[in-house]
């Protein structure tokens, strides 16, 4: 079971988290594999997780990539070593929330669209083009690998 760590002061999520090597994929596919069995577990019902909240200092997420709040059929991908190649100049303001600040919830600025690399599961780099929500939820889970919360970026 994956425990979540919480707590602005929290060493682990104030820091930048290392790339995974070559040597470590197959450990952290299996890692991915279970965050994702977790956010999807109707119980937890979240869609997003990155490695340092669950206690590995590693450049690991998986989000769903939601066309809308309300979109059911969704996919959860895992994303290796991502990295946002391009944004676009547009940005948008809406409300976030995060598992490791569950107290606290607010409006923060991010980019409409961005351009990311990463690695699957099947360790194929990939590029891909993502928009408004899903967009948002790689930029929030990215900041994570970054030791940014979204608490740093809420609007006053």
């Amino acid at each position: 079971m994956l425990k979540i760590e919480t707590g602005k002061q929290n060493e682990i999520l104030r820091t930048i988290s290392e790339k995974i090597k070559t040597a470590e994929l197959n450990t952290y596919i299996k890692l991915g594999k279970e965050m994702i069995k977790y956010i999807k577990n109707p119980d937890n019902r979240w869609v997003w997780l990155a490695a340092p909240q669950i206690w590995h200092n590693k450049r690991l997420i998986v989000v769903s990539l939601l066309k809308n709040r309300d979109d059911e059929n969704f996919q959860t991908v895992m994303m290796i070593n991502p990295e946002i190649l391009e944004h676009s100049t547009e940005c948008e303001i809406e409300w976030e929330w995060c598992l490791s600040v569950p107290w606290e919830n607010g409006e923060v600025e991010r980019f409409i669209s961005i351009k990311l690399s990463y690695i699957d599961e099947n360790k194929k780099s990939k590029i891909i083009l993502l928009s408004w929500v899903s967009a948002r939820i790689v930029q929030h889970e990215i900041d994570h690998l970054n030791g940014i919360l979204f608490t740093d970026k809420l609007k006053k």
